[in-house]
């Protein structure tokens, strides 16, 4: 009787409720709900298809700070070795062009397909003040006097470039008027010191002590040296560079555009939004350095930055939001005349 009870009761349940089967035979039961069977478990998505090609990667990057605030921007890695058909471009344009007119003509030229454009060196008047080399051939020199407390003073500035045998450096610079105005590289910004308000009575030569000649394929100019043997050297090279006096503001937070390289040979590009676009505060020199170091970089430089601060992706669009935009709908950029384009030959 005990056992009939038993049966009955089971019996009863699953008249009850329905629920419980076994129609395949097998040991693990099915689980019927009353209006049919449940939901199926979501497909598993594919993979998100970039659209950047194969060794570059774009994204980005929302960084806290210190003081609680954030900056937003952007970083785009280029990796030549995962794909040989990526190149380095330094750009010129006599006649200055916003970022995005530099990519589309890039195309329209038949130069390749470009994927990222950022802007590079300082301009003034519709005029390069800084270092463009482009194919060995030297398009654009830094400028070589600045005045300061009354004085002609001849800053040795950063630039970065790639060299005939594809690899990446950053380099102190002067271009020597007695030589043609040709690249020489050395060891430091030599003996200016907008800070101490100490300044060389004379441009550097060939006979300065550790200059070389320096003869990239492609490279632009721009500073201060960022990141030197993977070490924070922005601020002292902002007044060793001469910059205090040039309105780039390195000790507060603007809009920052960078350029740097890793030791395993990646490129790295850094845009950053300030001035409050997105809700970003931008970053000092030193806080960029920071940020470059943290992604690996052992050598990096600054480039022009504020409102010209703007990077392009795959098909002309403008990423971030120059700062000149403010609170209009519609990206406002400005004219530049160097950039930096990151291609894929056809």
């Amino acid at each position: 009787m005990k056992h009939l009870y038993l049966c009955k009761m089971l019996l009863c349940a699953c008249l009850c409720t329905g629920a419980y089967a076994c129609g395949d035979g097998s040991s693990t039961p099915e689980y019927t709900f009353p209006d049919g069977p449940g939901p199926k478990p979501e497909e598993p998505e594919g993979p998100e298809v970039s659209p950047y090609p194969a060794g570059l990667v774009v994204e980005e990057f929302a960084q806290e700070l210190k003081d609680g605030r954030k900056c937003l921007g952007f970083v785009a890695t280029v990796d030549p070795k995962a794909n040989a058909r990526l190149r380095f471009n330094a750009v010129h344009c006599p006649k200055q062009k916003t970022p995005t007119a530099i990519h589309a003509a890039f195309a329209a030229e038949g130069k390749g397909r470009p994927c990222v454009t950022i802007n590079a060196g300082y301009w003034w008047a519709g005029k390069s003040l800084s270092l463009l080399v482009s194919g060995g051939e030297v398009l654009s020199i830094e400028n070589q006097t600045v005045e300061r407390d009354g004085k002609t003073v001849y800053p040795v500035r950063a630039a970065f470039g790639m060299m005939a045998d594809g690899s990446f450096q950053a380099r102190w610079i002067y271009c020597l008027p007695s030589l043609d105005n040709r690249p020489y590289a050395f060891p430091s910004a030599l003996d200016n010191d907008e800070r101490t308000h100490a300044y060389m009575p004379a441009p550097p030569t060939s006979a300065t002590p550790g200059a070389e000649p320096w003869t990239p394929r492609e490279a632009v100019g721009g500073g201060p040296m960022l990141v030197a043997d993977g070490r924070n050297v922005a601020v002292e090279n902002y007044w060793r560079e001469v910059f205090d006096g040039g309105g780039i503001a390195g000790l507060s937070r603007q809009p920052r555009t960078a350029i740097g390289a890793t030791a395993d040979g990646r490129i790295l590009l850094v845009v950053c939004d300030g001035r409050n676009m997105r809700g970003s505060a931008g970053f000092t020199l030193s806080e960029l350095a920071d940020k470059l170091i943290a992604l690996g970089a052992v050598r990096a430089v600054n480039l022009d930055g504020g409102g010209s601060s703007t990077i392009v992706g795959i098909g002309g669009t403008v990423l971030n939001r120059p700062s000149d935009t403010g609170d209009k709908e519609q990206i406002s950029q400005r004219a530049v005349s160097t950039a930096v384009v990151i291609s894929e030959t056809n």
